[in-house]
């Protein structure tokens, strides 16, 4: 009879703890519910100030610093927000007291090594982007539909058109359309200055990205602050291109911003320029190949493959090719620099292809590679769902 009660009371215990766990899994927030919430919290916002430390490392450069920023909505005579952003320290001595301040109508850039200001209001600036566009498009330096094609990528299709772009209304549907092209997960708990926070890591879908895209791989990390889902900071990590990070180890919202810090005096003797009046560097053109070009063909190809399409980029014969499980991968041969390469000289490896040297940028635990060279005046550029050893063997196989 004692066993018996004994065997009871242990099964109520069994009982009340899995209920206790299942209750409290039901209860923390998934990552897609945690991102919601955190836009709600960034909606509420009227003011903040925040200290943030930042890390960036590419085969260009690498460095670290904090920064100090304020930032205020309803600042400008028509609702505008202000901001103010001071370097507080920097791996390069000349980044320490960068300064830039908005007012909502006028911003002021100031470097105090050089003690230089520069300046302009958002109307200079937009008449002067403006008249370089009609410029351009007066001299047929502007093709439209060139330029949708060079952007375009599967999700992103080159007939976008941005005035008909649904824009979303709500914190829900933002999530939505952001989770057609990554995946979320929350990646538990982590300690960011005096807060703790939730971490999610992001995953790009791969068949929802431009090639270079996929082959540079990676992902990113984002903080949410637990006590009130406020972002504390983001991160993009392991990828091809290098990383960068952002976290804000102090952030304080709505507790009231002088609206002196959106004002800038200019300090004697600084050299002040009008940043619309700045001369604009040139714009990269491209010739298209000759016209007696006849594009090479792979004959190597994976056994799944299929061509889909073939399109003209910046001057470049472009193809591009489907894989049976969703992947792609396209080929493309043009004038230089027509294939872009926008790793830098120092991410990639340095391999021998068709007989001269070219550079490899490889994310092997996700299958994804970019592979260019240059050869008799001719880019080349192979990259997408492929492994570098069969990005090779295409290039080897054109003909």
């Amino acid at each position: 009879m004692q066993n018996r009660k004994r065997l009871s009371i242990l099964l109520a215990l069994v009982v009340l703890v899995g209920t206790s766990i299942a209750v409290a899994a039901f209860m923390i927030p998934s990552a897609a519910e945690l991102l919601v919430l955190a836009m709600e919290t960034t909606e509420t916002i009227t003011d903040g100030h925040a200290i943030a430390e930042f890390e960036v490392d590419t085969p260009e450069q690498d460095g670290t610093g904090t920064l100090e920023v304020w930032g205020k909505l309803d600042v400008g005579p028509n609702g505008e927000p202000g901001f103010r952003m001071q370097v507080l320290n920097a791996d390069e001595p000349e980044m320490v007291g960068i300064t830039a301040v908005s007012d909502g109508t006028q911003f002021w850039l100031y470097n105090p090594t050089e003690n230089k200001v520069l300046t302009a209001t958002f109307e200079e600036m937009k008449a002067r982007a403006e008249a370089e566009a009609e410029a351009r498009a007066e001299n047929g330096d502007f093709d439209h539909d060139s330029f949708k094609d060079e952007f375009s990528f599967e999700g992103f299709p080159s007939d976008f058109d941005p005035e008909s772009f649904e824009k979303p209304e709500t914190p829900e549907e933002a999530v939505a359309m952001l989770l057609e092209y990554f995946t979320a997960d929350r990646t538990g708990n982590e300690d960011v200055g005096s807060s703790s926070a939730y971490t999610i890591r992001l995953v790009p879908i791969p068949e929802m990205m431009p090639d270079e895209v996929r082959a540079a791989g990676g992902y990113v990390n984002v903080w949410i602050r637990r006590n009130d889902t406020a972002f504390l900071g983001v991160e993009y990590a392991e990828g091809s291109l290098g990383s960068g990070k952002a976290v804000a180890t102090t952030l304080e919202l709505n507790d009231g911003v002088d609206e002196s810090l959106f004002t800038f005096e200019i300090p004697a003797g600084a050299e002040v320029v009008n940043a619309a009046e700045l001369e604009m560097p040139e714009h990269a053109e491209f010739a298209a190949m000759p016209d007696d070009y006849v594009a090479l063909t792979p004959s190597d190809l994976p056994a799944d493959a299929a061509l889909d399409e073939e399109l003209s980029i910046r001057g470049a014969a472009v193809q591009r090719y489907t894989l049976a499980e969703g992947g792609s991968f396209s080929v493309a041969q043009g004038p230089a620099g027509a294939a872009p390469n926008s790793f830098g000289g120092d991410a990639g490896e340095t391999v021998t292809v068709r007989g001269v040297e070219g550079v490899m940028f490889a994310d092997a635990e996700n299958g994804r590679s970019l592979l260019t060279w240059v050869e008799n005046d001719v880019t080349f550029w192979i990259g997408g769902d492929l492994t570098s050893e069969q990005a090779l063997a295409i290039a080897e196989s054109l003909q």
